[in-house]
């Protein structure tokens, strides 16, 4: 019974550390994303870091969008940008359009690639997460990247659960 009690006890002591390192993982998270984290369940802490790194994504989508227009405009003076901001030019099939489309963003990936390398050293990216020390005390040493923590916390009911 005794050897019962302890293999319980232990069980709970692991759950209450994971617990506790989640925590601090997600307090972590939502400080570098400027996400307000006091007074607020762990849950409701997750489902706001989730929502700011969406508006991230987007907000960086947008930024490289302008920079690709500016760049292309800065090597064809007069080009039609509205006309450009209208999408693909593509066949009425959709087959075919599907097709193109491929081709195009097949045809664009070198490129696309060699000026994303441009403006890589415009991108400041925040510190490993191994190396944050939260509230005073040492944590386990997580060392990962922020969005294979979202994509963690991604799977159906796992947010809900928290």
């Amino acid at each position: 019974m005794t050897s019962t009690v302890e293999a319980l006890q232990r069980s709970l002591d692991a759950e209450v550390s994971d617990r506790s390192a989640l925590e601090a993982a997600v307090t972590s998270a939502c400080e570098g994303l400027g996400v307000p984290a006091s007074g607020s369940s762990l849950r409701s802490r997750v489902e706001a870091l989730y929502s700011r790194a969406g508006e991230r994504m987007r907000e960086v989508l947008h930024a490289g969008v302008k920079k690709a227009l500016a760049v292309v405009s800065s090597h064809y003076a007069g080009i039609d940008l509205p006309a450009v901001c209208e999408g693909y030019v593509l066949p009425d099939d959709e087959t075919e359009a599907q097709e193109e489309v491929q081709r195009l963003e097949d045809a664009a990936t070198a490129p696309g690639d060699a000026l994303a390398a441009f403006f890589d050293d415009e991108v400041e990216l925040p510190p490993p997460w191994g190396s944050r020390v939260c509230a005073g005390r040492a944590t386990r040493s997580f060392k990962l990247d922020f969005f294979f923590f979202l994509n963690m916390l991604r799977p159906v009911g796992l947010v809900l659960y928290i």
